[in-house]
C-alpha cells in the first residue's frame, strides 16, 4: 500500500472511532478526486488528507492546499452533491487531515490524535492534526 493510501486509512479509522461514517474513499471525477467523504454529527465532510515524512518542504502538506486545490475540491463537492442529491440537505464542511509517515525508530513529537504502526514495514503513521473548516467556501 502506498503512503498516501496509508495516511487515508489512519484518518478513516480515527473518524470511525469518533462515530463518523465513511461514505466514499477516493471519490473520483474526471479532473480530480476527494480523498474522503464522510458524515459526522449530521454534517457532510469533504476531507483532504496530506501524508508527509517528518522532514518535508511544505509544512506537512499545508502549503499544498493552494487556492487552486481548494477550488478543485469545491468543484468536486458540487459535482458529488449533484450526483447524490439526497445528501444536499446536509450542512457541508471542508476539512484537512495532516498525517506524518515516519520510521519507528524516530521519536514521536507532540501528541498525535491517532497512531498506526506497521511493524513489518518499520513505520508509524501519525494523525498529527485535523483542521475543521480548513478553508473558506464563500
Amino acid at each position: 500500500m502506498n503512503t498516501g493510501k496509508q495516511g487515508e486509512e489512519i484518518v478513516v479509522q480515527w473518524l470511525i472511532d469518533r462515530g463518523g461514517k465513511i461514505l466514499y474513499h477516493r471519490w473520483r471525477w474526471q479532473r480530480g478526486e476527494i480523498d474522503l467523504i464522510a458524515i459526522e454529527s449530521d454534517t457532510l465532510l469533504f476531507i483532504e488528507v496530506k501524508t508527509r515524512k517528518r522532514s518535508n518542504w511544505d509544512t506537512d502538506g499545508l502549503l499544498a492546499i493552494t487556492p487552486q486545490k481548494q477550488a478543485k475540491i469545491l468543484t468536486a463537492a458540487a459535482l458529488f452533491l449533484a450526483k447524490h442529491p439526497y445528501l444536499a440537505d446536509y450542512p457541508c464542511r471542508f476539512d484537512v487531515a495532516i498525517v506524518r509517515h515516519q520510521p519507528m525508530h524516530q521519536p514521536i513529537l507532540g501528541t498525535p490524535l491517532h497512531i498506526s504502526t506497521d511493524i513489518a514495514a518499520g513505520v508509524r503513521l501519525l494523525l498529527v492534526d485535523y483542521l475543521v473548516d480548513a478553508f473558506d467556501v464563500t
